[in-house]
């Protein structure tokens, strides 16, 4: 028992180090258990297959649907968004027009000498932004002042325009987004997006008015493919544009319909049910603008949605049904020929029994390095490895020594390689014999290099072995006339910690590895311990 060190499990007392876990050479395996009725378990085996297949099958179509429904869903919420951003966009370019033209006005009374240089203004801010159809500006009674639109009657008059009242009666500065209606001087639909304007001393002067094209509204909806879909722009609860063309319906509050009310009681969703303009079954995905009265709804027809998933559901159910067919002609070919297996299986079974003792010798000498008969390189990682998980799970002190002939190319140079080989078998001896614990383990790692796994062992027990294993190798006295102590010795390296779940087994090796580089540059004979 070493300082710190918990007394070793009883259940691997007297097993030799290092060879605790190798499998015993020569034991046969257990005597197999004699099959009853092999040939109704095979019928309910093939039966349960294709069971199993079925229910894969089903579980697979149902995933694929869901999966591609929600594919369809992401898709019309990202194009949702996308336009809903491009629509409002439009609309705050507009108000932000309308918010200039405000200003300039509010400065300045509205006579015919200040309106005359806004004319060439509100013609160029037309011109140049695209969704507006015309600029427009009304005294207090609503008659036209100034326009973009080059000719008006002027006797035309705007005070029984919704918004107009609006502003007359409301003196809040806000825009005011309306409904679409039908342009007086184009015969046009368009978006009313207008501004009340206040005299010097708040009163009410009139209104300002930027009109939105419905047609470049819709054209900017048909730059996106949505196949069997549709997309269509509300503004306060007004169908606007849509794509396909609704002309018929422009203007119209949308049918009232469990969607209808999902769409005006929610800023942003997407629900499965039947579209009510046309009656399709549609995954209808909306969005609100931020800060507008604007709504985007982008409807997927469920037929285009699911019809690949409805292809391959359908090629996935034949090809299914094919193995089941196929599995139960092999069903019913192996129950014929098992009576006449089984009969063969007695005779194999010997041999089977033979090779296994065979191939399990096989797997133990092939852990074993054959000049030292220590567990080789290989077996060491995975011993290594398992017992590395062990300390962490366990919270216990682990430690790894590793060990180096000193000069051992010298001797090999002096004495031959057929010395140099038993002197390494003499050396793994001796180092088994120190490490007394069952659970220990030594190792040949590579060349003369050997290395001691010492499980629940902490610093101070590790350099206790160490030292115990460099006296032991000294006391051989195995001559060596290239060196200067005239004998052959060892320089090991000790590295232990209590591994938590940052650590990792390179990392212990590499400091072991390190404290052995130290022992060999302060003279070599000598243990060192990693820092």
């Amino acid at each position: 028992m070493r300082p710190g060190i918990p007394p070793p499990s009883p259940d691997r007392a007297g097993a030799p180090s290092g060879f605790s876990d190798l499998a015993p050479l020569g034991q046969p395996p257990d005597a197999p258990t004699p099959a009853r009725d092999p040939i109704r378990r095979a019928r309910w085996l093939v039966v349960f297959v294709c069971l199993a297949l079925l229910a894969t099958n089903v579980w697979l179509i149902v995933d694929a649907r869901a999966h591609a429904i929600a594919q369809a869903q992401l898709a019309s919420t990202n194009l949702a968004r996308a336009v809903t951003e491009r629509m409002e966009a439009a609309v705050s370019e507009a108000d932000h027009i309308l918010d200039s033209l405000v200003y300039e006005l509010e400065r300045s009374d509205l006579s015919p000498t200040a309106l005359e240089p806004m004319q060439p203004l509100l013609v160029n801010h037309v011109a140049r932004t695209e969704q507006l159809k015309g600029l427009f500006v009304y005294d207090a009674r609503g008659a036209w002042v100034a326009t973009s639109v080059p000719q008006w009657d002027p006797g035309w008059n705007n005070a029984d325009r919704a918004y107009f009242i609006h502003h007359r009666d409301n003196p809040s500065a806000s825009t005011l987004i309306g409904p679409p209606i039908l342009s007086r001087s184009s015969g046009e639909w368009i978006v009313p997006v207008s501004r009340r304007l206040n005299g010097v001393d708040g009163e009410f002067a009139g209104v300002a008015l930027a009109t939105l094209s419905v047609r470049h509204l819709r054209s900017m909806l048909e730059r996106f493919d949505v196949g069997e879909g549709a997309i269509l722009l509300t503004v306060v609860g007004r169908m606007v544009a849509r794509n396909p063309s609704i002309d018929a319906d422009i203007g119209k509050p949308l049918p009232p319909s469990e969607v209808t009310t999902f769409l005006a009681t929610h800023r942003s969703g997407t629900v499965d049910a039947r579209s009510p303009l046309d009656g399709v079954a549609r995954l209808v995905s909306f969005e609100h603008a931020r800060n507008y009265p604007l709504q985007v709804t982008v409807a997927a027809g469920k037929r285009q949605v699911l019809a690949n998933w409805r292809i391959n559901s359908a090629l996935q159910t034949v090809w299914v049904g094919f193995l089941c067919l196929l599995l139960q002609r092999a069903g019913a070919y192996t129950r014929r020929t098992m009576a006449q297996r089984l009969q063969a299986e007695a005779g194999l079974r010997e041999a089977r029994d033979a090779l296994t003792r065979a191939n399990e010798q096989l797997a133990a000498l092939a852990r074993i390095d054959e000049l030292t008969r220590l567990p080789n390189r290989r077996y060491f990682d995975r011993r290594f490895a398992r017992v590395f998980r062990q300390a962490q799970r366990e919270g216990s002190p682990l430690a790894v020594v590793m060990v180096d002939v000193d000069d051992f190319k010298k001797y090999n140079d002096r004495y031959g390689h057929v010395e140099g080989d038993e002197c390494l078998r003499r050396v793994a001896a001796t180092l088994r014999a120190t490490v007394q614990r069952p659970e220990d383990f030594v190792a040949r790692y590579g060349g003369e290099e050997m290395v001691l796994l010492l499980p629940q062992t902490d610093q101070l027990g590790a350099t206790l072995v160490a030292e115990a294993a460099r006296t032991a190798v000294a006391a051989m006295d195995i001559p060596h006339a290239a060196v200067v102590a005239g004998k052959v010795t060892i320089s090991l390296g000790v590295a232990a910690i209590v591994p938590g779940q940052q650590d990792t087994e390179p990392a212990l090796l590499k400091a072991a590895d390190a404290a052995l580089y130290e022992a060999k540059r302060k003279g070599r004979n000598q243990v060192a311990i990693s820092g």
